[in-house]
């Protein structure tokens, strides 16, 4: 899929990319009061589509949301949700089309004139909101193909019903290869208190496969190990000769941190007995995280550096729109709530993520807030530690609408001058008018080529289609 480009912020080029980023990305005055007036019209549009059956204003507001960012953790909830403005802006042609029918439907009917002509309005608007959606995502596309250099294409057949959605490859046990099917497994290792996701190729070569470790997103509450918007990524890879282990951890109920632990375990088990079993190479791993799971990533990195037990670190890091700042002290780029109420732990000007949090995974206990920040944990961690930091890739959409792009900035620039002056090997690959799902699947070509530059055994450049 790669109607989604990505735009490369090369950090060793412009030593103040960072800085540039967070200025860029920080709408300005008139336009966040117009992304707050559209998300308030899109309740009233809500209204009309359950109480009187009348869509045209709702679509007409999510056709509009595709084209700023929807003030984050908002864009988790409704009315303007990001897991359906992903598909408005996938299928934006789609949509076009469909609204421009849906308008002259509405001008041709012989209903009420006035109401009808009105409906046609909202339609024709969305039609054109879609069409400029559309318009934007192929000039992007053409630019980015200019700019970027792709070294190898890898194309493998998807389930047709994976293109629907990509958790619904929930449902399969192997999946089309090149010329052997992708095995899926699910393991429940001794020890272990979940199971575990492989994706492997079976094979009798006997060179050792680079491993990609995987920890899902979802909020800390929710997902899968298998339910992941990364899956047609995880089917490529493990086609290219990749063992993927997507982690499982404790979620419902689960008390901090327990989640940490469980992917720490997985980690351990991977080392010390599953490289063995599947002929995988234990210093050629690959860190990934997605949303919550790059959080946990970041922090399972971070006491890597610290535990001797664990002598081989990934070789890289490759994160997903991770929540690396979840109590939003470092960049207040999320909304705060204007009011406090102590039975539901909110505080005046509370960041509404930190909220979340602090009541979702921490159970309302601020006293563990320091061992789930990545950056309060990383300012403990010995400077020399620091330095032996993989070479970190992160992949965000400037429009994501739940965890807003300013967190990853801030993160590698917090690394850069934490590691070292001339640390040059951290990258951040920005998608333009990305959200969190369109992001999974639009991988850059480009990102597993610069972890392959740093470290990363046969870590090919994919177009994953």
């Amino acid at each position: 899929l790669t109607c989604v480009p990505v735009a490369i912020v090369n950090r060793a080029m412009d030593p103040v990319g960072s800085e540039r980023l967070l200025e860029q990305t920080t709408p300005r005055r008139c336009v966040r009061y117009g992304t707050w007036a559209l998300w308030f019209a899109s309740w009233w549009g809500l209204k009309c589509l359950v109480l009187d059956q009348d869509a045209s204003v709702y679509l007409l507001c999510m056709s509009l949301a595709v084209h700023v960012r929807i003030p984050p953790p908002l864009g988790q909830v409704p009315p303007l949700m990001d897991p359906l403005l992903v598909y408005v802006q996938g299928w934006s042609s789609f949509f076009c089309l469909l609204f421009g029918g849906l308008a002259v439907q509405s001008y041709l009917s012989r209903g009420d004139a006035s109401a009808m002509s009105n409906r046609g309005h909202w339609y024709l608007l969305s039609c054109l909101s879609c069409g400029a959606s559309s318009y934007r995502r192929l000039q992007d596309v053409e630019h980015t193909q200019r700019s970027l250099r792709v070294t190898t294409k890898v194309t493998v057949k998807r389930p047709w019903l994976t293109k629907l959605h990509p958790y619904l490859y929930y449902f399969f046990h192997s999946v089309p290869g090149h010329s052997t099917d992708v095995v899926i497994e699910r393991r429940s290792p001794a020890g272990l208190h979940v199971p575990l996701d492989l994706w492997y190729v079976p094979s009798t070569d006997s060179a050792l496969r680079p491993v990609l470790f995987l920890i899902h997103g979802g909020a800390w509450r929710g997902g899968e190990a298998r339910c992941s918007p990364q899956a047609p990524l995880l089917q490529s890879l493990a086609a290219s000769g990749f063992l993927i282990l997507s982690c499982e951890y404790r979620r419902r109920g689960a008390a901090w941190p327990m989640q940490l632990e469980d992917c720490s375990a997985a980690l351990e088990w991977l080392i010390n007995e599953g490289a063995a079993l599947y002929r995988a190479d234990p210093s050629d791993v690959t860190l990934a995280g997605t949303s919550a799971g790059g959080h946990l990533a970041a922090l399972l990195l971070t006491k890597l550096l610290q535990d001797a037990k664990f002598a081989l670190l990934p070789r890289a890091a490759m994160l997903f729109y991770p929540a690396l700042d979840p109590s939003d002290r470092f960049t207040n780029s999320t909304v705060r709530l204007p009011f406090s109420c102590s039975p539901l732990g909110v505080r005046y000007k509370m960041s509404a993520l930190e909220w979340f949090f602090q009541l979702i995974v921490l159970h309302g206990n601020e006293d563990l807030w320091p061992s789930a920040e990545p950056m309060r944990q990383l300012e403990r961690v010995d400077r020399d530690c620091i330095s032996r930091w993989p070479p970190t890739l992160i992949v965000h959409g400037d429009c994501d609408g739940i965890v807003p792009i300013e967190h990853s900035a801030h993160f590698l620039l917090c690394l850069e001058s934490w590691a070292a002056p001339s640390r040059r090997e951290d990258q951040l690959l920005k998608v333009p008018g990305g959200i969190p799902s369109r992001v999974s699947m639009a991988i850059c070509p480009t990102a597993a080529t610069t972890l392959r530059s740093h470290g990363c055994r046969r870590f090919e450049a994919l177009n994953i289609r």
